[in-house]
C-alpha cells in the first residue's frame, strides 16, 4: 500500500513512522526542513520538504498512483486543498485531521474525505486502525497496571445506539465499563444521563483489557 502524509507534525511523523514499520511505503511531506530531517533520520520514509500548497508537488509524486493521502497539517484551510487535490487525482482513500468543527462540516458536505478526525480526539493508533481496516473501538492507551484500557468508539448512522441516551447505553454496556467523556463534534461534553447519541459522536471508554469485541457489539 502506498501511503502519503501531508504534515509532520507530532502526529504525521508517529502515523508515518508506524506505517514504515508496518511494511507500507511511505512518503511524508512537509514545509519545515527541521521536521523533514528529524523524520528522515528516524523512519525508512521518503521525506520530501515541500510547501504542500504548491500544485506542482502533486503532478511530479503521480498523486494518483497513492492508494492512501492523509492530511494532518497544522491548517484546516491547507487539510482542505491537499483532500481537494487528492480527490481531483482519484484517490481512493482520503483521511483528513480537521482543527474545526466547521471544517469538519465543509469537507463532508463538498464530499472531500473518506472520513474525518477531529483533532482533539484523534490519534496515530486511530489513523492506522482506520487505514488497517480495523475502524471499531481503538484503545488509546494502558492504565492501572496494563489491566484497563482508554477506548474510542465513533457511533456510526446505522449503529443500534443511534438516538439512545447515555442511561439506557450504561444498561448494554457491560457493567465494569465506564463512560468517561462523549466528544460531540465540537467538544468534549460529560456523559449525562439524558445525553442522546448522534451519528459521529465519540465514545471514551474506560474499560478491562480484552472486551473490544463485547463493548462493540453492545454499541453496534
Amino acid at each position: 500500500m502506498k501511503i502519503l502524509v501531508v504534515g509532520i507534525g507530532e502526529l504525521g511523523r508517529r502515523v508515518a513512522t508506524d506505517l514504515s514499520l508496518k511494511g507500507y511505503d511511505v512518503v511524508a511531506v512537509d514545509v519545515n526542513s527541521e521536521k523533514c530531517q528529524a523524520l528522515a533520520r528516524e523512519a525508512d520514509v521518503m521525506v520530501i520538504n515541500r510547501d504542500a500548497t504548491d500544485p506542482s508537488l502533486y503532478e511530479e509524486l503521480e498523486l494518483g498512483s497513492f492508494d492512501v493521502v492523509i492530511a494532518s497539517t497544522d491548517r484546516d484551510e491547507v487539510n482542505l486543498f491537499v483532500a481537494a487535490v487528492a480527490k481531483e487525482y482519484g484517490v481512493g482513500n482520503i483521511v483528513v485531521v480537521t482543527r474545526t468543527a466547521k471544517a469538519s462540516e465543509l469537507i463532508e458536505m463538498l464530499g472531500l474525505a473518506d472520513v474525518t478526525f477531529p483533532s482533539p480526539i484523534v490519534s496515530a493508533k486511530l489513523v492506522l486502525s482506520y487505514i488497517e481496516g480495523k475502524y471499531g473501538i481503538v484503545e488509546l492507551t494502558k492504565v492501572l497496571s496494563g489491566k484497563y484500557g482508554i477506548y474510542s468508539i465513533e457511533i456510526t448512522s446505522g449503529d443500534s445506539s443511534v438516538g439512545m441516551k447515555i442511561s439506557e447505553i450504561k444498561e448494554i454496556l457491560p457493567k465494569d465499563v465506564m463512560i468517561l467523556a462523549v466528544f460531540n463534534g465540537e467538544q468534549f461534553v460529560e456523559p449525562e444521563e439524558e445525553l442522546t447519541l448522534e451519528p459521529g459522536y465519540i465514545l471514551i471508554l474506560l474499560a478491562p483489557v480484552g472486551r473490544e469485541e463485547e463493548i462493540e457489539s453492545a454499541l453496534r
